[in-house]
C-alpha cells in the first residue's frame, strides 16, 4: 500500500484546502497572551530552503531540559532559559517520531528505519533496533517494556533496557493510501489498544501479543488509518479516526458509547474537566461534552490543520500546519490572539509546556524553535 507520513498528509491536505485564506482580516488582539521570548534556528541556513520541511518530533520538556528533534538533523537537548544546547545527537536522516521520555532514557524512531534508546543526560545511544522502514508513530514505554507500531503494520514488544525482541503481532497490509505508521499503543492494565492502517482497533495481551478482540472503526475511507494517540479517562477511551470520526469507547469492552462522524483527525484529543477539545483534519477545533459528544463551540482555522490542543488556565493554545499559532478563550472558543510564523511555514508537531516557568515551546516547519511566555 501507499504510506504517507501522518503529518505530511495533514499538512498537504490542509494547505490544499485552505491556501492563503485569512478568515479574520485586520484582527488585533486586545492584549498579549503569548509573548515570544526567543527563537532558535536548528539549521542556520534553513531560511534558504525552497520548501520548509515537516518536523515530526514535537518538543518534550524533561526536568530542566528541552529535547527536540529535526527531520533534517537529529536530536538536540537544550537549556531553555539560556537558550543553549546541552548536547546534540546528529542522525543522517533525522528524527521522525515524537519522543517518548522515561526517567533516564528517551525513545524515538529515526529516518534511517531504526528505533533508538538514548540517555537523557548525555544523548549517548544505548541501543538501536532495526525497523527497516522509516516510522513516524510514537513508541510507548510502560515499565520495562517498549511498544512501537511499524510502517508495515507490525506491533513490536521490546525490552526497554536492552532493545531485545520479546514478541510481535503482524497485521495484513491494508490496500489504498494510509498514514505512515499506526497509533501510539495505549496500555490499559494488561491490555494494549493499537490502531492500524486498515482502520482496525485491536486489543492484545501485553504478555504475549495474543489478540483479545478487534473492532473495525474506519472502513472504506480515503485514509483508513488509526494513526492518532488514544486518550483514556474515567473508563472511556477516545479514539480519533482520520478522515472519518471520533469514537468514545468503553475501556473494558471496546463497545461504542458515542461517535461523531464529522470529527476525524490524526492528533490526540485533550480533556479539560468535562470538555473534550478535538483537533479535526477538516481544519477546525471543536469543544465537546466528553460524556455525550455534544458540541459546545467550534473554531475554524484560517489555514492548515490544528495540532493537539494545550489547555492553559482560561485559554487553549494550538498551532496550525500553516502560518499561525492560536490562542482561544477556553469557555467560548473566541479568538484571543494569533502569532504569525510566516506565510508558507507553520507547525506540524505538537506544543510543549513548562508549567513551572509558564513557557510554551513550538517547532516550526522551517526548523525554528520558538519560546513563548504565557501571560494569564
Amino acid at each position: 500500500m501507499i504510506r504517507i507520513p501522518a503529518l505530511v498528509a495533514l499538512g498537504v491536505l490542509g494547505l490544499a484546502a485552505c491556501s492563503s485564506r485569512d478568515l479574520r482580516p485586520g484582527f488585533r488582539a486586545e492584549r498579549e497572551v503569548l509573548r515570544r521570548q526567543w527563537t532558535y534556528a536548528i539549521e542556520p541556513d534553513s531560511s534558504s530552503l525552497a520548501t520548509p520541511g515537516m518536523e515530526y518530533a514535537s518538543p518534550v520538556f524533561h526536568e530542566t531540559t528541552l529535547i527536540f528533534g529535526s527531520s533534517r538533523f537529529g536530536l538536540t537537548a537544550m537549556y531553555p532559559r539560556i537558550p543553549r544546547p546541552r548536547w546534540k545527537l546528529p542522525l543522517p536522516n533525522g528524527v521522525l517520531s515524537q519522543i517518548e521520555p522515561g526517567k533516564e532514557n528517551a525513545f524515538f524512531t529515526g529516518g534511517d528505519g531504526n528505533i533508538y534508546s538514548i540517555s537523557l543526560e548525555t544523548g549517548k545511544v544505548n541501543w538501536t533496533y532495526p525497523l527497516r522502514n522509516p516510522v513516524s508513530s510514537r513508541p510507548t514505554l510502560e515499565g520495562d517494556d517498549l511498544y512501537v507500531v511499524t510502517s508495515d503494520d507490525a506491533l513490536l514488544s521490546l525490552e526497554s533496557k536492552t532493545g531485545k525482541w520479546q514478541w510481535h503481532y503482524r497485521r495484513r497490509n491494508a490496500t489504498g493510501p494510509g498514514l505512515h505508521g499506526g497509533s501510539k499503543p495505549l496500555v490499559l492494565g494488561d491490555t494494549l489498544w493499537v490502531g492500524f492502517a486498515d482502520g482496525a482497533l485491536v486489543a492484545l495481551s501485553r504478555k504475549d501479543g495474543k489478540v483479545l478482540w478487534e473492532k473495525q472503526l474506519n472502513p472504506n475511507r480515503r485514509f483508513s488509518s488509526l494513526g492518532a494517540e488514544f486518550l483514556e479517562s474515567g473508563g472511556i477511551v477516545y479514539v480519533p479516526a482520520y478522515d472519518n470520526a471520533l469514537y468514545a469507547l468503553n475501556a473494558r469492552t471496546g463497545s461504542t458509547l458515542w461517535a461523531r462522524e464529522d470529527l476525524g483527525g490524526s492528533n490526540a484529543v485533550t480533556l479539560s474537566g468535562d470538555t473534550l477539545l478535538v483537533p479535526s483534519s477538516a481544519g477546525e477545533v471543536h469543544a465537546l461534552d466528553a460524556k455525550t459528544g455534544k458540541g459546545i463551540w467550534k473554531f475554524e482555522l484560517d489555514q492548515g490543520v490544528p495540532s493537539k490542543v494545550l489547555v492553559l488556565g482560561r485559554h487553549v493554545v494550538f498551532s496550525s500546519s500553516n502560518e499561525y499559532l492560536y490562542t482561544l478563550d477556553r469557555e467560548t472558543g473566541a479568538l484571543v490572539d494569533r502569532f504569525q510564523v510566516g506565510y508558507g511555514s507553520g507547525f506540524t508537531g505538537n506544543l510543549a509546556y513548562d508549567a513551572k516557568r509558564r513557557t510554551v515551546f513550538a517547532m516550526s516547519r522551517g526548523g525554528n524553535l520558538y519560546s513563548f511566555r504565557y501571560l494569564p
